[in-house]
């Protein structure tokens, strides 16, 4: 028996869905933990590529249990359309009954609370995550569990839609939402999803007891994280270790293994500094070749070389067990690839971690360590062979970060992997 848990070491778009696929086949649960429809996790079976913003990445797989957690946000409707999108065979759905609710006027919310910002706009996916998780914290929020409750229902949109539509005022957005729509909207919920809602740290736990093997699905990044995040250009969840134990419902000493997610380059999309980004044609091409764009929004991911500064502190707060190398096959036939292994500030001054004050990050100037790069045509899947280039420059990231690679990804497919 092991719990695992997938955490993206970056800034999201690290490849877990593909991770969380592959090790589903061996795991009887998966479960998300945090975020919602802002995330993006795309899977290819069979050369058929599957797009999953809530659905956890194992629903592919007809015989593994599939459960968004309690710190999942849910759009109901974004939901039953992934569902009815489905063809063929899926695994089993459960859905927490304390995971709370996206309403329409989050959304609205969203986009009205952005634009105010101007210049300093965070980026968000418009989705209505962040006024959703602040509802939340505020107490007013309406639960998938509420759902199920007629009264319930009423009495929860009686607090919480006066106050949004304030809100929405203030921002100068119009709406025509009322009580009785929303409330008719819920009762339609609850007829689609109300067979799906349970409480699932019940449901986990006892897996869990049993001896099943399960996977804790993580969206998002570290980088994001509200508490370690490059704050304020963070999400409203928290994408760590820690944020998987609460938000799929079990104790942090049940887990047992933790991989940290990370492509073999960096990427970004929305504001905040960059240090090593690259904004000239070896970050184009590494845009292109890597079909960097957001799979919740189509836009472009800013692009740029591995940063062991930025892992340094993924590893610090989440403990990895290991690390999953993903798009490796993105830097094949390149001349020379760079590793960014500390900063130098505005006073020449070296740094080794990664700092909390965006205006000091701002001024670092990433410190590389370049390695020669390797040719395609020297690598052999399922033989499980690579260029001596390519090992030692894993070789190198796992002596730095002092944690061993147990995944490679080479391509988008399940059998693209190689396994450490």
């Amino acid at each position: 028996m092991s719990v695992t848990t997938i955490i993206g070491a970056q800034w999201g778009d690290e490849g877990k869905g593909k991770v969380t696929d592959y090790l589903a086949d061996s795991s009887k649960v998966v479960a998300r933990s945090q975020g919602g429809n802002n995330a993006g996790h795309t899977i290819v079976v069979d050369g058929k590529k599957h797009k999953l913003h809530l659905l956890p990445s194992g629903i592919l797989r007809k015989n593994v249990v599939n459960v968004i957690g309690n710190g999942v946000v849910v759009n109901p409707d974004v939901l039953l359309k992934e569902l009815n999108n489905l063809e063929g065979e899926r695994g089993q759905l459960l859905i927490s009954d304390r995971a709370h609710v996206i309403m329409p006027y989050h959304k609205l919310l969203d986009g009205g609370e952005e634009s105010s910002k101007g210049k300093s706009m965070i980026g968000t996916t418009g989705n209505g995550i962040g006024p959703c998780y602040s509802d939340k914290a505020s107490r007013i929020g309406i639960r998938m569990g509420d759902l199920l409750d007629d009264d319930m229902i009423m009495e929860r949109l009686e607090k919480a839609l006066p106050r949004n539509q304030a809100l929405l005022a203030h921002y100068g957005t119009k709406n025509d939402l009322t009580i009785d729509s929303l409330f008719a909207l819920c009762k339609s919920w609850r007829k689609e999803l109300g067979e799906y809602i349970t409480d699932s740290s019940l449901l986990v736990n006892k897996h869990i007891d049993n001896g099943d093997n399960v996977l804790l699905e993580g969206a998002q990044g570290v980088h994001i994280d509200i508490e370690y995040g490059t704050y304020p250009f963070v999400t409203s969840s928290s994408p760590t270790t820690a944020g998987a134990a609460l938000g799929s419902g079990i104790a942090p000493s049940k887990i047992s293994n933790v991989v940290g997610v990370t492509k073999a380059y960096l990427t970004r999309v929305g504001s905040g500094p960059f240090p090593t980004e690259l904004e000239d044609e070896v970050g184009e091409m590494i845009r292109d070749k890597g079909q960097e764009f957001g799979t919740t929004t189509g836009r472009p991911r800013r692009c740029g070389w591995l940063d062991l500064v930025m892992l340094e502190l993924s590893h610090r707060i989440c403990g990895f067990s290991s690390l999953a190398i993903m798009k490796l096959d993105i830097l094949s036939d390149m001349d020379e690839i760079k590793v960014c292994v500390a900063y130098k500030d505005d006073k020449g001054s070296e740094v080794n971690h990664f700092p909390s004050s965006l205006s000091y990050l701002a001024k670092c100037e990433p410190v590389y360590k370049t390695f020669p790069g390797w040719s395609s045509s020297g690598i052999d899947i399922p033989k499980g062979i690579i260029p001596k280039e390519m090992k030692n420059f894993l070789d190198f990231i796992s002596e730095s970060l002092s944690i061993p690679i147990s995944i490679v990804s080479l391509g988008p497919g399940r059998d693209e992997t190689i396994i450490f």
